[in-house]
């Protein structure tokens, strides 16, 4: 519940709801039915994350991962808007409203394409029919970690059974180490499909520092498969990126 969520917020940044909310210019009587269940408009949230330092998932959907923490940019953005009068924040929430609903409406179109692909082509297709997606030389390691930005990773495509779920594919990378067996080991291609997000508890391709991994996401952390290897911790300076979601191997 957003209510919740901003009590969760405030309590962080050691302040109490009703200040902040009058402080962006929210009413008490919001503050009311907000513990009533009921939605703020965008604009509040929008405030209430700048001021309080968190991202607009977090009061809305309690959701803490890698965007939790606001990056370099995210921090330039915030001064950005905090450096200008309320106008010109209303153009800037406005604006990124906009924005995110034209996103919002690419990946549905995208998503829907998958899914008109995927049902087009039967699990039984015939094993002469194939396809060719995106593979990546370099590893990404189910160890301790290798470089997945490093420039001299080559990319080259490579022949795959046209299935559903090669289908589904952005593209394909080598798995190194073993961290990940019995789910993936050692010499694996995985098949990925790319998303900016990877659901909590399903298997992903991240980038932690430079460094690429194929792990389980977590809670703030990177949790590997072997018991032999430990979870790999994620803390507010850490640069994370997630390239996509692992969604099966050749």
């Amino acid at each position: 519940m957003f209510y919740d969520n901003l009590v969760d917020a405030c309590a962080r940044n050691k302040c109490k709801v009703t200040p902040v909310v009058l402080e962006c210019g929210g009413a008490k009587g919001s503050i009311a039915n907000w513990k009533k269940g009921s939605a703020p408009n965008s604009d509040i949230v929008v405030k209430l994350a700048v001021r309080l330092n968190v991202t607009t998932d977090f009061l809305l959907r309690g959701i803490q991962n890698d965007t939790a923490f606001l990056s370099d940019d995210q921090k330039q953005l915030l001064m950005y808007y905090n450096s200008v009068d309320e106008l010109a924040r209303a153009r800037i929430s406005e604006r990124a409203e906009t924005l995110a609903e034209q996103q919002a409406e690419e990946r549905a179109r995208e998503q829907a394409k998958r899914q008109e692909i995927r049902c087009s082509v039967p699990e039984e297709s015939a094993p002469c029919e194939s396809i060719e997606i995106p593979f990546f030389e370099l590893p990404v390691s189910a160890g301790l970690g290798v470089d997945l930005l490093a420039q001299d990773g080559a990319q080259e495509t490579i022949s795959v059974p046209a299935t559903p779920t090669t289908r589904r594919a952005d593209f394909s990378v080598l798995v190194e180490g073993d961290s990940m067996e019995p789910m993936f080991s050692d010499g694996d291609i995985v098949l990925v499909e790319q998303e900016q997000e990877v659901p909590e508890g399903q298997v992903g391709i991240f980038a932690v520092n430079g460094a690429g991994y194929i792990k389980k996401a977590g809670r703030r952390c990177l949790i590997s498969a072997n018991d032999k290897y430990d979870d790999i911790p994620i803390s507010p300076d850490d640069s994370v990126r997630c390239f996509g979601l692992v969604i099966g191997k050749l």
